[in-house]
């Protein structure tokens, strides 16, 4: 796997740290990032690190100090999302781990995070080691059943509720994030098909996008700058708010492919 430089800096100077604390099991490496969908101006750098046992509080102190100084050596290291798993407890999939979220969460970086059955699929099916054993020890399969049920269940409860959220939709990144969630989520449950999100931004225009908003869409995911005036920006609001609570009810009634 090929990776840009700023991110192999950024991955180095993790791993190397962890090796010295003497319980690091692997650093494994899923989404954009691993499946070559990775934008620079865009994308997060997806990480689960596995530990031999679970960080006590002084491990946890620890471990912020070595991501404060690894996030001082790239800028990069502020899409830097990082879960830690222990090897024991890496089945559970309702376990609070520490998780290191580089552009910070409500004022913090270190908060917590579960290893979800989503990321376990993302990282099975397409991630890889960039430091340890492959496949990730204690890591056990994510039966597409149970990924197909927490797609449906994010789009029936979170996509929801943001949907009626009537502000959200004036932010870029909530007409991003949420109208690509609507392709993605359908690949799930009709054919139980992980896409990046490039191919999920193609695919836009079967939720009835417009070609106007999916190349919006496709130039901020690309870097490139779009202005918008205030009356275009509510217009988009209230579009892309349409197109997400008719997503939502769609999806709401897909049957899960078997």
């Amino acid at each position: 796997m090929e990776l840009p430089p700023d991110v192999t800096l950024v991955l180095s100077r993790l791993a190397d740290g962890l090796t010295a604390r003497g319980d690091l099991v692997g650093v494994y490496v899923y989404g954009s990032l691993a499946t070559g969908d990775y934008s620079p101006a865009s994308s997060d750098i997806d990480v689960v690190v596995l530990l031999e046992r679970e960080p006590d509080q002084a491990s946890r102190q620890r471990l912020e100090e070595l991501h404060q100084a690894v996030a001082a050596a790239s800028a990069a290291a502020e899409r830097l999302h990082c879960l830690y798993v222990d090897i024991e407890t890496a089945s559970d999939p309702d376990r609070l781990r520490h998780y290191w979220y580089g552009e910070g969460w409500h004022g913090k970086r270190m908060t917590q995070w579960q290893l979800k059955v989503m990321t376990r699929a993302e990282l099975l099916s397409g991630g890889v080691a960039f430091r340890g054993p492959w496949p990730p020890p204690g890591i056990g399969p994510a039966p597409m059943q149970a990924v197909q049920a927490a797609v449906l269940a994010e789009v029936t409860g979170y996509w929801r509720r943001e949907a009626r959220r009537r502000v959200a939709w004036w932010q870029d990144s909530q007409v991003d994030h949420g109208l690509v969630v609507l392709p993605r989520a359908a690949a799930v449950l009709a054919a139980g098909e992980l896409i990046t999100k490039s191919e999920s931004i193609s695919r836009l225009a079967d939720f009835g996008v417009p070609g106007w908003l999916a190349r919006e869409i496709r130039d901020r995911r690309d870097g490139r700058t779009v202005t918008m005036t205030p009356a275009a920006r509510v217009l988009r609001a209230v579009v892309a708010r349409q197109i997400m609570r008719r997503g939502v009810r769609a999806l709401s009634h897909a049957m899960p492919s078997s």
